[in-house]
């Protein structure tokens, strides 16, 4: 990538003649100097241009509350919106183009110029260390996060939770138009039924609300949940490697862009034995074995995004795409580390797409059956909209803690969401303006 991706919370940046820069100083004057050393090949003449999405985003989320406006910017491509705001070729095609391929999963031709500014905002602009990421320090998603919170469903709240089943159908009762069964099938291939049901969360993508909504006549004859279900996904493909020798890299977390080998898709690259600090578990062994003291090889997660192209290739294609064009390309070293064993996992229109003239047709909060919810990154939220946007585990976090509230009718305890920092006092005299001017 041109820049080095900042993640600056708890971080000075120093420059030359100036000296450290403070982590708080008003946007964007904080990300313009904190990031000036970090763009090492495009032109300063390319990077002003970038002042043309500070416009943007004043005008789009400064008339948020204007439907009209925020319908406009829904319809625009970004790729449009970059040229109406006179940002530079080099500029969109070196930096902004694969940020997006890695942020929102597809280039600017394809998303919602809406989406991109609410997402720019969110992760960049709003405040100089607005980009934070972190990641999680041992285990995965699924071991460390997700099987303690089922465990402790089940063990402190006497909860079942049916993992790997899926809902075939959804039915309502005509009378008062509620849902009140629901049909599933299990690993096994067993149908079962819950009836008398008090409440629905759809927690589901584009994919999952597709295949709910197609099996289930009831919800299909309802414009929300068919326009929800029209649709479409992403396709992403998630590898792991793990080499015979350890790899130094600048920096823990890459992007690819613009090697033919990407087929179009975007890219990344996280080197986990230094984000994880090369822990047994990475490797499958046990914590307290005294023989895991070896020093062990690099260990490496790469995923691709808008991987349509790529999903075709068999699993052993792939990791040698990865291992003897991509990352040496990258760095080096890779060329003469050994594989030791791979994984691929391919998960075709499992991510949310922004697309143009999408919002609309993404399913609400609170939707026309009074005990059915939805949660998701995808979901609009109405009056209780946050500002945690775009493709982003926040949003979809808070969605589901929001439709649990909706659920109980704010009768009984009530789950406390916390928004995000307000917009800085420049950025609110910025919409004033544009307000008065437009």
């Amino acid at each position: 990538l041109e820049a080095t991706a900042p993640v600056f919370s708890n971080t000075n940046v120093k420059l030359p003649f100036f000296g450290d820069i403070p982590s708080q100083l008003p946007s964007p004057l904080g990300q313009v100097l904190a990031t000036f050393p970090l763009f090492e090949r495009i032109p300063l003449s390319d990077r002003a241009s970038m002042i043309g999405l500070l416009i943007a985003t004043i005008d789009c989320l400064g008339n948020a509350d204007n439907d009209e406006v925020a319908a406009a910017y829904d319809r625009m491509t970004a790729h449009d919106l970059f040229i109406r705001f006179g940002l530079s070729d080099r500029l969109v095609e070196d930096f902004i183009k694969p940020t997006l391929l890695v942020g929102l999963f597809k280039p600017p031709e394809e998303l919602s110029a809406l989406v991109v500014m609410e997402l720019l905002y969110y992760y960049a602009l709003a405040h100089q260390d607005s980009f934070d990421v972190r990641w999680i320090k041992n285990g995965t998603v699924s071991d460390s996060l997700v099987a303690p919170l089922a465990n402790m469903l089940q063990e402190d709240y006497n909860l079942t939770v049916l993992g790997g089943c899926r809902v075939s159908e959804i039915s309502l009762n005509a009378q008062n138009d509620q849902a009140t069964k629901l049909t599933y099938s299990t690993m096994s291939g067993d149908e079962c039924e819950i009836d008398d049901i008090d409440g629905i969360v759809l927690a589901l993508g584009a994919k999952g609300m597709e295949g709910v909504i197609k099996s289930s006549p009831d919800l299909a004859r309802i414009p929300t949940f068919s326009a929800a279900a029209s649709l479409k996904g992403i396709d992403v493909i998630s590898c792991r490697i793990w080499f015979d020798r350890v790899v130094p890299t600048r920096t823990p977390a890459n992007v690819f862009s613009r090697f033919e080998a990407l087929r179009g898709a975007g890219g990344t690259f996280f080197m986990l034995d230094q984000l994880q600090e090369n822990n047994p578990a990475l490797w499958g062994d046990d914590d307290d074995n005294e023989d895991n003291t070896t020093t062990k090889g690099s260990v490496v997660a790469c995923d691709f995004y808008n991987a349509g192209a790529l999903l075709s290739m068999s699993d052993a294609d792939i990791i040698a795409t990865l291992t003897e064009e991509l990352l040496p390309s990258a760095v080096a070293q890779f060329a003469d580390a050994k594989v030791l064993d791979s994984w691929v996992g391919k998960y075709p229109g499992t991510v949310s797409w922004f697309a143009p003239g999408s919002y609309h047709k993404r399913p609400p909060l609170s939707s026309p059956i009074a005990n059915i919810k939805c949660a998701g990154d995808w979901v609009r939220m109405g009056d209780l909209e946050h500002g945690a946007k775009g493709l982003c585990q926040e949003r979809a976090y808070v969605s589901g803690l929001q439709a649990a509230n909706l659920l109980t009718d704010f009768t009984s305890r009530q789950h406390d969401v916390i928004d995000v920092r307000g917009d800085e006092e420049q950025f609110k005299l910025g919409v004033q303006l544009n307000k008065q001017v437009m």
